[in-house]
């Protein structure tokens, strides 16, 4: 029975576990910013690490801003110093969701744009 219990519980973990360090909130309201203190690229996408609210990450040097649409995709990822924008991206798809290109705007006025 500890067994049969045990394998359940690894069951119903390995999706959480796969899962770990992407930002997912509970429920996306579409132009609403979410914040974090952390963030990762996954093949040149930023993906914001665990959701806090304003008042915990502007205290800290650097924190990070995703904005994300309808269809739960983000469309605005922000990274700020000192509470001035270092870079913001912008994401952009085509009519079947597929993610096509980012515009990356530094500081310094400087415009990228990397195509998927």
């Amino acid at each position: 029975m500890k067994r049969l219990l045990l394998s359940i519980a690894i069951i119903l973990a390995s999706p959480a576990v796969l899962l770990a360090g992407k930002f997912e909130p509970y429920e996306i309201k579409p132009g609403i910013p979410y914040y974090s203190d952390e963030y990762t690229d996954n093949n040149g996408v930023s993906e914001l690490g665990e959701e806090k609210n304003f008042e915990e990450v502007f205290q800290n040097y650097n924190y990070y801003e995703a904005v994300f649409d309808a269809d739960k995709r983000m469309i605005i990822f922000k990274a700020y110093e000192k509470g001035a924008i270092e870079f913001s991206e912008s994401y952009h798809y085509d009519s079947e969701g597929h993610l096509i290109k980012k515009v990356v705007q530094n500081s310094d006025g400087s415009e990228t744009v990397v195509d998927f």
